[in-house]
């Protein structure tokens, strides 16, 4: 890809990879057994996009500015990708206790912040993504 334009790119590649997600999320879950409401499904959706874009972001700042240690993809994804699921539990707890009750059965999980664990993955995956075809580092602000 063209790495004059990194950040375009990770954006996109974060677009893109946030609306797979979170189509997956809203097609897939009533497959699971739970009916979920229209209006949380297109949150969900829409959340999956922000959590993209976010990674896309954060692509930008390879050292910490304050304290200058490096930030890989690996670790700037994590973190993301686990702070935004636990505001999605916080803010929805009656709706994720209810999905993972629904999947829990499945595997044997019933607390909803099981999902931090899927967050730091899914930031971590995303993050590698985004660094591997649209580029890292502050490129496009220089």
């Amino acid at each position: 890809m063209n790495m004059k334009h990194s950040l375009l790119n990770r954006i996109v590649i974060g677009k893109i990879f946030g609306f797979v997600v979170g189509g997956l999320a809203f097609f897939l879950l009533p497959v699971f057994g739970y009916a979920i409401e229209t209006q949380f499904g297109i949150g969900l959706w829409l959340f999956y996009i922000i959590l993209g874009v976010l990674t896309a972001f954060m692509g930008l700042m390879s050292h910490h500015p304050i304290l200058r240690f490096p930030m890989p993809f690996w670790f700037r994804g994590a973190i993301i990708g686990f702070l935004m699921h636990l505001m999605l539990v916080l803010l929805a707890y009656e709706e994720m206790t209810a999905i993972i009750t629904v999947l829990g059965d499945i595997v044997g999980i019933q607390s909803p912040y099981w999902i931090l664990i899927d967050g730091t993955i899914l930031g971590i995956l995303m993050g590698w993504i985004e660094t591997k075809f649209g580029g890292e580092g502050d490129l496009p602000v220089q």
